[in-house]
């Protein structure tokens, strides 16, 4: 379903037609309930979170498509599906192919908050990835209209406006999802009694200290446009190998 809808956001890229974009929005919506029934049946004998990289990768696929299909039905901007839907196919593919040992959760991390956490973790990882696209997108309008070579992006894409606007809005959504999720995370520690400053830590704070300073900005500085774009995708990179090393094999004995 994700192909068929990559194909049709794609098609409708370069010819724009309404009916490959509705072709599109139904492919994903099919999408999304076969995957979320499937994580539904996966998590339920697992405390309500996703276990292991397999199912990691999955829930993020599953996010990012859910917030791209909002925007789409919220704003009518299907072209961004010809960025999104690659991302989120790259995301799950290798969800069927990567397997790790996913054993019970120890007794000592079973908390309430647990599922909480992992599922805010990856939603803010779902809503920044989604907000890097809009600020690729950004840059390639802004190049086009700064050399005055208006072609075939440029009759696409949103507005330079409408594009800056949308990263700020999911910018706000991920950098409260991320807060969350050092929060829960913190109480974790605090009740295990232990800190370290391992590489999953460090990028989290790092990641949520790189938006605190952009957000700042945006509210206080009054930073719009390219600058915030490429500060949206170097906070995205950095939060991504968080996420890849949660699932670091040698962490498996650790809090993680």
């Amino acid at each position: 379903a994700y192909a068929l809808a990559t194909v049709a956001y794609l098609a409708h890229l370069v010819r724009q037609r309404p009916f490959l974009a509705a072709a599109g929005r139904i492919a994903v919506a099919l999408g999304l309930a076969l995957q979320g029934a499937a994580l539904v049946t996966q998590v339920t004998h697992q405390g309500g979170m996703p276990v292991g990289i397999s199912q990691g990768l999955s829930l993020l696929a599953f996010l990012l498509l859910s917030i791209f299909l909002a925007i789409d039905l919220i704003y009518r901007r299907p072209v961004i599906g010809a960025f999104v839907t690659p991302i989120a196919l790259a995301v799950l593919l290798p969800s069927f192919l990567v397997r790790t040992a996913e054993g019970p959760i120890p007794e000592a991390l079973r908390r309430p908050l647990l599922p909480l956490h992992v599922a805010i973790a990856i939603l803010g990882v779902a809503t920044f990835a989604v907000a890097a696209g809009v600020g690729l997108m950004y840059l390639l309008m802004e190049r086009q209209v700064k050399l005055k070579r208006f072609g075939l992006l440029f009759a696409r894409l949103p507005p330079l406006q409408v594009l800056d606007e949308l990263n700020r809005g999911l910018v706000l959504l991920g950098f409260i999802a991320l807060s969350i999720t050092l929060a829960t995370g913190a109480i974790f520690d605090t009740e295990a009694g232990s800190w370290q400053w391992e590489p999953k830590r460090l990028a989290t704070v790092i990641g949520w200290a790189v938006f605190a300073v952009l957000l700042s900005a945006r509210f206080f500085g009054g930073w719009q446009g390219k600058r915030v774009a490429v500060v949206t995708m170097a906070g995205f990179a950095i939060l991504l190998i968080s996420f890849l090393s949660s699932y670091d094999p040698s962490a498996l004995t650790g809090l993680h």
